[in-house]
């Protein structure tokens, strides 16, 4: 039975101070996510003067676009568990030191080789701190508030790399291309310092360490000021430590179909999603749109992404699962509207609005998912995992955009295609919500029970 004395670290979470410590943990989380906008685009926007500046073919440049998305996807698979190892703060600030000294470093590349091997890099340490960043806030925010939490996050990423181009372009034509990596890079590098001092480590995370008491009474205070702490307090969390081989535990203890689904949802959303904001503009440009107005839609596709992230978060919160399923059960139909010819210019910014409020906004609720499925000890490698396996499908949708480019298919069959991965991520997201118990409400989130452990205990 409890003793007087337990503290239960996810009751003192879930019942702590608005604002404070948690506003904290959301802007610089926020942050992080901004930079990974813009880093997202980065090479899109610098490609036209490398390709010109270096006198190379454009399939050439193809590489160069998938070595950072293949480094992050790495970064999230192999990172995730140091995470879990060591904690959440050190491996976003030692994945974000990384991500800026080498994108800097890009911004000094004299060839496509080098350039390849430091998106490569970069990639890797990206890859390492954002689902680290999103277990963080994920330990921190309320349960019934943790998908919204998310979603604001991403806004942070949609801004990024909606915001990105419009402060690159006047630059680049002063300075050269190099500008957008040297920009890329300091920002991180420049937001470390503040990182390493406003963030804490997960209070879940130091509960399952024994001889952490000291920093976690410090951050439950934070959180809770009028909070109690008596001499010889034991802080309880319900959970039991894992043991070694924390991948392996994505697949036990009944979790096996639910990361297998997870991971199919990942791939076919990161595959749609880059389908459409790789090909997107070229596309539209392609079928007579002018290239300005083509790339002015795609910004409207990050925009709506935007208010999907905030609205399908909080969707999900309240709704749970079926909320993503229904994302991306109306994002299938809404892209595919995209290529139907003839559609009047103002309906069809509306239309691309739309899906990028769908496609994204569900990808923010399955990124909230994957931070809030898996127990606190296998999270960030769960959150990982979730995120390295979906990138093969952000690898490979403007692999296959190109391949279907290249047949000559007509847009209105183009855009058939985007939307058929989405329909199978809606597929996936109702299949998780037959196998999961909602987020919101997961077992670690409950108050104390007979037969709870000490944090720090191994299981009973």
């Amino acid at each position: 039975m409890p003793g007087e004395r337990d503290i239960d670290v996810g009751a003192v979470i879930e019942n702590q101070r608005r604002g404070g410590l948690s506003a904290a943990i959301l802007f610089w989380s926020c942050a992080l996510m901004f930079v990974e906008g813009y880093d997202n685009q980065v090479t899109n926007y610098a490609a036209p003067a490398i390709i010109k500046a270096w006198g190379i073919e454009r399939a050439a440049f193809g590489p160069v676009f998938v070595a950072g998305l293949f480094g992050y996807m790495l970064g999230a698979l192999g990172l995730s568990d140091l995470a879990d190892r060591f904690g959440r703060k050190t491996i976003i600030l030692a994945g974000f030191w990384l991500f800026g000294l080498l994108t800097l470093g890009a911004a000094f590349a004299e060839t496509r080789e080098q350039l390849i091997a430091l998106r490569f890099l970069a990639g890797i340490g990206l890859g390492g701190s954002i689902p680290s960043a999103i277990a963080l806030s994920a330990e921190y925010t309320p349960a019934s508030q943790r998908a919204t939490r998310i979603g604001l996050m991403f806004v942070g990423y949609t801004v990024g790399a909606a915001l990105g181009g419009a402060l690159v372009a006047p630059l680049m034509r002063e300075f050269g291309w190099p500008i957008a990596f040297a920009i890329g890079g300091l920002l991180p590098l420049a937001l470390s310092p503040a990182l390493m001092a406003a963030l804490p480590e997960s209070a879940r995370f130091l509960a399952l360490k024994p001889g952490r008491d000291a920093r976690l009474a410090a951050i439950l205070t934070r959180l809770k000021p009028d909070l109690a702490i008596p001499r010889g307090a034991r802080f309880v969390l319900n959970e039991a430590p894992r043991a070694a081989l924390p991948v392996a535990q994505l697949f036990r203890e009944g979790r096996a179909l639910v990361t297998a689904l997870l991971w199919f949802a990942f791939v076919t959303s990161f595959l749609g999603h880059h389908f459409l904001t790789s090909w997107l503009p070229t596309v539209l440009a392609g079928d007579g749109l002018p290239i300005e107005h083509a790339v002015y839609a795609s910004s409207l596709f990050q925009a709506g992404g935007a208010l999907g992230s905030v609205a399908i978060g909080r969707l999900v919160d309240r709704r749970g699962i079926v909320a993503i399923a229904i994302a991306f059960g109306l994002a299938a139909p809404v892209v595919a509207l995209i290529g139907v010819p003839g559609l009047p210019e103002a309906a069809l910014m509306g239309v691309v609005t739309l899906a990028g409020l769908f496609v994204l906004g569900g990808q923010v609720g399955l990124n909230a998912l994957s931070g809030t499925v898996y127990p606190t000890a296998i999270r960030s490698t769960g959150a990982g995992w979730a995120f390295g396996v979906g990138r093969v499908g952000s690898v490979l949708g403007p692999l296959i955009g190109t391949v279907l480019i290249g047949f000559g298919l007509p847009t209105w069959l183009l855009l058939i295609c985007a939307a058929i991965p989405l329909a199978g991520c809606a597929g996936a997201a109702a299949g998780l919500r037959t196998r999961v118990t909602p987020p919101e409400r997961s077992a670690s989130d409950r108050y104390p029970e007979p037969g709870s452990r000490p944090a720090g205990a191994g299981p009973a």
